[in-house]
């Protein structure tokens, strides 16, 4: 569990590491407005960034400390859709926002590595409808700088080799055919 001193501890590493990383988001490719921070979103979780790409594209941003997981993609597509739902309201009460209600938000999570699990899930829902960004964020030691690089998701889990056969649980799938089968299939 932990203590009050421990949690403001993590509270302000977070901090400081959202203020590096947000002068960093121009290392991506695509120039970011940032909109809002620390946007109350759905169930209450907390989107890091609501920003702006050069097309009026909203980007939801959800910055990780350690290792991006499954929770962290989860975070990001439901944080999504919050925020899709609501760019329509916003525009009326700020017609300058540089936001499009039609263009679908793009998620752009941030993380010092994603499991490759998390990167295939990333791919995978992507093809379902919509953009999901990973990025990596890495510290240079002794100048406190921080760097980030965008990870492309596809090209990642694609080329990552699955682990050994040996580190693979065994699968208890049977089809049930002997070789002697197969030996009548040839002779035809």
């Amino acid at each position: 569990m932990r203590t009050a001193p421990r949690m403001a501890e993590a509270g302000e590493a977070q901090g400081a590491l959202r203020r590096a990383l947000a002068s960093s988001l121009g290392q991506l490719g695509a120039p970011l407005q940032c909109l809002a921070e620390d946007v109350l979103g759905e169930e209450d979780g907390v989107i890091d960034w609501v920003a702006a790409g050069p097309d009026g594209r909203a980007f939801v941003v959800l910055v990780a400390e350690g290792c991006g997981g499954g929770a962290l993609l989860e975070a990001g597509l439901v944080q999504r859709a919050w925020v899709r739902a609501r760019i329509a309201d916003w525009r009326k009460l700020a017609p300058d926002l540089a936001l499009r209600a039609d263009l679908a938000p793009r998620v752009l999570l941030i993380a010092r590595d994603f499991a490759r699990s998390t990167r295939i899930a990333a791919r995978e829902a992507a093809g379902a409808g919509g953009e999901i960004w990973l990025a990596r964020w890495s510290a240079t030691p002794g100048t406190g700088r921080i760097e980030i690089a965008r990870i492309d998701a596809e090209r990642a889990a694609a080329r990552e080799v699955a682990p050994p056969p040996a580190q693979r649980a065994t699968s208890r799938f049977r089809t049930g055919l002997r070789d002697a089968d197969f030996a009548d299939a040839n002779a035809t």
